[in-house]
């Protein structure tokens, strides 16, 4: 696998990876450096650092603890927004369809330089979604999956997540506000915001005015080996199930337009998969108990290296097929 690594990072053209296998072998590695820019072009990628997750954020929090609902009761997967958020009357799609990314919302607003939580309001209050079969997948959807969650829970998406998520599942560096900027890797160099260093990169969570249920989450990769043990055995660290038998089959067996609850299904049935615009990814077979975790900071300096997402499609496609 490292030599695989090693040739993925040339072709697509990346300065440094934190990667792991999981499953019948386990192994970590980190190769590379942290950025192409000084000081982060002399300091190795080690044990520790962390990545900002972007839309790793939607599967990591907000699907797991939407699933975690379903199971305790408080809301079902066709319950219709409205019912949570009745000051949205018209928002009539289901979890369920905001988790596969049908809830007929577009894919982002048009004018994110004018983002604000008025906005979004404004936005959901005069919005008709109209009934549809077609996948969009959508950060608008998981910013409404957010504020399902935060009015459940009476608490913002940090503390849930950290008392529901976790710490059930021993991830002790996940967070939406890292405070030890040495060991976070840059994403882009703007021109304004010049080097973005330990705040979110997405621009919509960066203007949230607190954790969005999209994008925002930092971590290491020992978390997110934590993270995707637990999903691929569905158990805590005390033992325990991460989702009832019921749920865990529902997610591993749903598969519509290549998706299943908050997940992708582009490399098989049993196989979910997940990515982040700033290089991160997550592939788990459910079925076989593998999996494969890919953390880089592909944008730094900048988002136009296009190479990466292809060479990456083909790591995980050789991997899933055991090559």
């Amino acid at each position: 696998m490292k030599s695989k690594l090693h040739k993925f990072m040339r072709q697509s053209k990346i300065s440094g990876a934190s990667a792991a296998q999981i499953g019948e072998i386990n192994e970590s590695f980190y190769i590379g450096v942290m950025g192409t820019v000084p000081p982060f072009a002399t300091i190795p990628v080690a044990e520790g650092m962390l990545y900002d997750l972007a839309s790793l954020t939607k599967v990591i929090g907000t699907t797991t603890r939407i699933l975690q609902m379903v199971d305790s009761g408080v809301l079902e997967l066709q319950t219709q927004c409205c019912e949570l958020l009745p000051e949205f009357p018209t928002l009539r799609m289901t979890i369920e369809d905001l988790l596969l990314h049908r809830s007929g919302l577009p894919a982002d607003f048009k004018e994110k330089q004018l983002f604000t939580e008025e906005t979004v309001s404004s936005f959901l209050k005069d919005f008709t979604p109209y009934k549809t079969t077609e996948t969009i997948y959508s950060d608008i959807g998981y910013l409404l999956l957010g504020l399902v969650i935060e009015r459940i829970d009476d608490r913002n998406l940090e503390e849930t997540f950290q008392s529901h998520i976790f710490e059930p599942l021993g991830m002790t560096k996940t967070t939406y506000y890292p405070d030890f900027q040495r060991l976070i890797l840059p994403t882009e160099v703007t021109i304004s915001r010049g080097i973005i260093l330990g705040t979110v990169h997405d621009s919509k969570a960066n203007r949230w005015p607190r954790p969005a249920g999209s994008a925002g989450l930092f971590a290491p990769l020992d978390d997110i080996i934590r993270f995707t043990q637990g999903i691929m055995l569905n158990k805590k660290l005390d033992g325990s199930e991460l989702f009832s038998k019921a749920i865990y089959q529902r997610l591993r067996d749903t598969s519509i337009s290549n998706r299943t609850l908050g997940w992708e299904k582009p490399f098989g049935e049993g196989i979910v998969y997940h990515t982040g615009f700033t290089g991160t990814s997550i592939g788990i077979d459910l079925v076989e108990q593998r999996g494969l975790v890919l953390l880089t900071n592909r944008i730094h300096p900048s988002r136009e290296n296009k190479d990466y997402i292809t060479y990456r499609h083909k790591l995980y496609q050789d991997f899933f097929k055991g090559e």
